[in-house]
């Protein structure tokens, strides 16, 4: 491992290479690594990616975390902590493992993290998470930071952790960070820095008890469903995502960056693109009229795939349709343990709509000096100075509406997954009663691809809805290209009113390939951070100077919000409920219908 990486890089077998690289550390080859476990924002960071992913699964047992994990949350422990705690000490513990065995994986994570840190214009060093992961990586890199001292003396107790012991042991000193530490700063609401170490206690566990979580029954219920997909989210993913912020970019002036492979590898992706999401129901000509419209800027090399899915085109990847079916079962089981309450949303939604329009379509008449005489007024004539005999009736002119639904169907989703398609499935039914044309799609990002899935189309009857639940999450997410993929087929629409309501959170995050042959192939991150969101929030104002009004629908993190706020301005709605989306886009037709 210590020698020349660039091995790795072979134009054509790529992925393929990361993927033996991850399997020749973990000594697992039935299993592939997911995509989300993949990095290709710069060689040396794909490399410590696959090392790391590896090294995971041959190290830890992600069941016993995992029940540590549930029992710990019923105890009420802070889960941001605790997923942080247990990022830094199993990070720290596979990494010790894995150079011991291979020296040279030092070398390349210290790389991979300078070329990931060189990204962020601003760390959230006030924030004592962030400033916890920060140091480690810092340290990683071997150097020395300054920090206070709470920061230096938690790190220096997970160092000191013997990652060649037994894993409960190490959950057990994890045990002991936490409540000696963060117990303490809980209660004291009080920021790192600030806090007086001399009142700092150490904390020790009783071993004897402190086992008794692996005892524990694990039930599968909603809570447990969540936990577990945020399990693997913690082992899927690197330590330094959400360190802080990227540096902003200039979309106009500055060198666009990309992978580069030439056309043979592209052809191939493409043939992966539909083996994992199905034909294409736009014809070539098609496809290449819309990417040549749209692929252009930071878009630059980037592939458009509109698709039906891997249930309603041709795909012949036997583990893709069993999966989709899974899930299509998963989320209609979830939706049938409730269906009274379901079917009384899309029954209040459906009146609700079904209402206002009523009320906006009626007709008003008024009294006027012309028009159709009114009878019972005729008496007025020569005899009253009020000649208003007459009447006219006022239609209603704002015209009819198509609605387009856009769901964010990657990675950052999948523990909404269930959510997600229960309450698309409300709207699009209840606007189908009423007879509003509505489309729904997913999209994603597939290597450099952004994959469009279509559930519904604008005309399709009420059976159709029911493809909203092959809904999944994968993959990355190119908001800008989706939406200005998306808004075609609306502005071709006859009605008046057009809209566009988006569901996703906040974060435009995907890297794309162009097919330059002069090139080297070479990995660098080319949609992320201030980049994607400029270039969403531009493809959103485009959308409303043709006339389409757009909803942003925000399902994030917080911190996220400052990004929604550029991306949609006021025009955007922020819940932590998923399950209030159809109420949300009912409150936001009304305005749009009623105004």
């Amino acid at each position: 491992m210590s020698g020349n990486t660039n091995w790795i890089y072979n134009n054509y077998e790529f992925e393929n290479r990361v993927n033996n690289l991850a399997w020749t550390i973990s000594g697992m080859y039935d299993e592939d690594i997911d995509s989300s476990e993949k990095d290709y924002s710069s060689k040396n960071v794909s490399l410590y990616f696959a090392i790391i992913a590896g090294a995971r699964r041959k190290y830890l047992d992600w069941n016993i975390i995992k029940k540590y994990i549930i029992s710990r949350i019923k105890k009420s422990y802070n889960k941001d902590i605790l997923y942080t705690l247990i990022e830094l000490v199993l990070n720290s513990v596979v990494e010790d493992r894995v150079i011991n065995e291979r020296p040279g994986v030092a070398e390349i994570r210290s790389k991979a993290y300078k070329d990931v840190l060189v990204n962020y214009s601003k760390i959230h060093k006030e924030d004592i998470l962030s400033n916890l992961r920060y140091t480690f990586i810092l340290q990683a890199m071997d150097k020395h930071p300054t920090v206070d001292g709470l920061t230096k003396r938690i790190m220096k107790d997970i160092k000191s952790i013997d990652c060649n012991d037994d894993l409960i042991n190490i959950l057990k000193r994890l045990d002991e960070i936490y409540l000696t530490y963060f117990e303490f700063i809980i209660n004291s609401q009080m920021e790192a820095g600030k806090v007086n170490e001399k009142d700092i206690k150490n904390v020790d566990v009783d071993f004897d008890t402190f086992s008794d979580f692996m005892y524990e029954e694990l039930y599968t219920d909603e809570e447990n469903e969540i936990i577990e997909t945020e399990i693997n989210n913690i082992s899927n993913s690197m330590l330094v995502e959400s360190l802080g912020e990227m540096a902003e970019v200039n979309l106009e002036k500055s060198p666009n960056r990309m992978i580069y492979v030439d056309e043979a590898m592209a052809e191939k992706i493409y043939e992966k693109v539909e083996y994992y999401y199905g034909k294409a129901f736009l014809s070539q000509s098609e496809i290449k009229k819309l990417e040549t419209k749209h692929c252009r800027s930071v878009h630059e090399g980037c592939r458009i795939h509109f698709t039906d899915g891997v249930l309603r085109s041709e795909c012949n990847n036997v583990f893709q349709l069993k999966y989709v079916t899974r899930q299509k079962e998963n989320n209609l089981y979830k939706f049938r343990d409730n269906i009274k309450l379901h079917k009384r949303s899309i029954n209040k939604l459906k009146e609700s709509i079904a209402r206002i329009l009523v009320e906006e379509s009626a007709t008003d008449r008024i009294l006027s000096d012309g028009g159709i005489i009114c009878a019972n007024r005729a008496w007025r004539i020569g005899r009253s100075n009020n000649t208003k005999v007459f009447y006219k009736d006022i239609k209603n002119e704002k015209g009819k509406y198509v609605i387009d639904i856009l769901l964010d169907a990657s990675g950052s989703q999948s523990r909404n997954q269930f959510n997600v398609a229960i309450q698309a499935y409300i709207i699009a039914t209840a606007l189908t009663l009423v007879g509003i044309p509505n489309r729904v799609m997913g999209y994603l990002s597939f290597l450099d691809y952004t994959v469009l899935k279509r559930y519904r189309d604008y005309n399709d009857n009420i059976k159709s809805c029911e493809n909203i639940f092959e809904y999944f999450a994968a993959g990355n997410n190119r908001d800008g290209l989706a939406i200005k993929a998306t808004c075609d087929a609306l502005l071709d629409r006859e009605e008046e009113n057009k809209i566009l309501i988006v569901l996703s959170d906040g974060k435009p995050n995907d890297v794309k390939i162009g097919n330059d042959r002069t090139r080297s192939l070479r990995g660098e991150s080319s949609y992320k951070g201030m980049v994607g969101v400029k270039d969403t929030a531009l493809e959103v104002r485009k959308a409303r100077k043709q006339g389409i009004l757009v909803l942003g629908v925000f399902t994030g993190k917080e911190t996220d919000l400052p990004a929604e706020k550029i991306i949609y301005g006021k025009d955007f709605i922020y819940t932590k409920d998923i399950e209030r989306f159809s109420d949300i886009v009912a409150m936001y037709l009304k305005k749009i219908i009623k105004n």
